[in-house]
């Protein structure tokens, strides 16, 4: 593969000093890095909880489809308070953004690669973002043809709240009554937002992450879901290591197909990256 030459040859500081092409750009307050490319498909790639448009996997992702296969890509920061940020989300801010908010910053960034003439795009969405692309695809626009889910969120509310209550020492249960019971845009303080300690959120932020519902789960969103999609499993994926099993507990599209990447963890760290592009291109091709 192209890319395997290119890392190989990148010794040369002259050579990785343009490695990345992306080009920043901002729509509607929206930040995200623009890769563009010849390829008559455009490719979105999305990040997962809390993170950015340029962390490791998403940065390697994107140069990926753009180097190798000449696609253009969108690599989107969701908004999340700090739509500018170069790195993770600031945990000592106040949060005042939920999980759903992704749909529509997702429906924006295709209506603004409609604008610039694609009438065929892919999304690939990574963790968190697999299961919020999952759920832009229930309701896509037609010009979204495909998609790729990397390692992609399930939930279970029964987990989920006792996971919250053994490392908190508190009720989730409890928190979520409190939350339920101000205005929105009320703050508060709480033990733990995400993977944020002692965060100070509004109530509906809260809620919008922690409030039980199904369609945080990948496979669950998957069963409604029309477009031609993807799955990527890690064999060495500790983050969601039930990803494979509960798929199987789901009646699931034709349109669907899994691969698992052997040796590969969360993070498709290194060469996984390129045989998660290279599939993709291919299922893209069909």
């Amino acid at each position: 593969m192209k890319r395997s030459y290119w890392v190989a040859s990148c010794l040369s500081l002259s050579l990785c000093s343009t490695a990345f092409a992306q080009e920043p750009i901002e729509n509607n307050g929206l930040h995200a890095d623009w890769y563009p490319g010849d390829n008559s498909t455009a490719v979105i790639v999305l990040h997962g909880t809390l993170a950015h448009k340029r962390m490791e996997i998403i940065e390697t992702l994107s140069s990926l489809f753009n180097e190798d296969y000449d696609y253009p890509v969108l690599a989107p920061n969701l908004a999340l308070n700090q739509p500018d940020r170069a790195g993770m989300v600031d945990c000592a801010l106040p949060h005042d953004h939920q999980h759903m908010d992704a749909v529509d910053e997702l429906a924006g960034w295709v209506d603004w690669l409609e604008q610039k003439g694609y009438e065929q795009i892919a999304i690939l969405g990574h963790s968190r973002g697999g299961a919020q692309v999952a759920k832009y695809l229930t309701q896509a626009a037609d010009s979204v043809v495909a998609a790729a889910l990397v390692a992609p969120a399930t939930y279970d509310a029964d987990k989920a709240i006792a996971g919250y209550d053994a490392a908190t020492g508190q009720s989730l249960d409890t928190l979520l009554a409190s939350a339920a019971a101000m205005p929105g845009s009320k703050e508060m303080t709480v033990p733990r937002f995400v993977y944020c300690e002692n965060a100070t959120v509004t109530a509906a932020a809260f809620l919008g992450y922690h409030q039980p519902n199904a369609e945080f789960d990948t496979p669950t969103l998957l069963e409604s879901v029309q477009v031609p999609v993807q799955i990527f499993i890690g064999s060495e994926d500790r983050v969601v290591e039930d990803l494979a099993e509960k798929l199987a507990e789901h009646d699931l599209p034709d349109t669907l197909q899994t691969v698992t990447v052997e040796g590969a963890d969360h993070f498709f760290r290194d060469l996984y990256a390129d045989d998660v592009v290279a599939e993709f291109a291919e299922f893209l091709d069909r």
